[in-house]
């Protein structure tokens, strides 16, 4: 059986532009280069410790992982990595992490996503007021889930946004 168009990756040998600010401390990292970094499954852990753990927690992380996802092929795609290590290495890496944050997001309790969600407006240094009203409005959550999730899955990590959209409001109104 052929394979849909929508299923092929990317031709390895094709160059491309990444357009991706760089995230990744070149002097506190434990490697000083990704060559030091054993090939492939230590990648993903050199990612979590490198890069992700420096995030405040699991729902920042969400979304930065899925930022680096090519929304057309789904192909995960880092301005260093991708160029150090192949695409193909760094995609199978980041898209491993994508999975585990998600994984441990839809075990997590409902004040925990409120939290979460506090801390990522924080970090983000937005108007608390503008994320939720964007956030409500424009759904971009949704397109942070990992390709290939189940739908139940999703949707209960969409349900509990939602609600942690609706406490933070709420939160909000009543200092007002």
């Amino acid at each position: 059986m052929a394979t849909p168009p929508e299923q092929h990756r990317l031709d390895p040998e094709t160059s491309m532009e990444l357009l991706f600010p760089e995230f990744l401390p070149p002097a506190s990292s434990q490697f000083t280069d990704f060559a030091d970094v054993p090939y492939p499954d230590k990648l993903a852990d050199y990612i979590r410790a490198s890069v992700l753990e420096a995030l405040p927690n699991d729902l920042t992380r969400m979304i930065y992982l899925a930022s680096l996802r090519d929304c057309n092929s789904g192909m995960y795609l880092h301005p260093e990595l991708s160029h150090q290590r192949g695409m193909h290495a760094a995609d199978r890496a980041l898209r491993t992490c994508h999975e585990q944050v998600f994984r441990r997001l839809l075990t997590t309790r409902l004040p925990e996503y409120v939290t979460q969600l506090q801390e990522y407006i924080r970090y983000t240094r937005s108007e608390i007021v503008t994320v939720l009203k964007t956030w409500r409005s424009l759904q971009a959550y949704r397109a942070t889930v990992p390709v290939g999730a189940l739908a139940a899955s999703s949707e209960l990590y969409f349900l509990n946004i939602g609600i942690a959209l609706d406490v933070v409001g709420k939160e909000i109104a009543e200092r007002q």
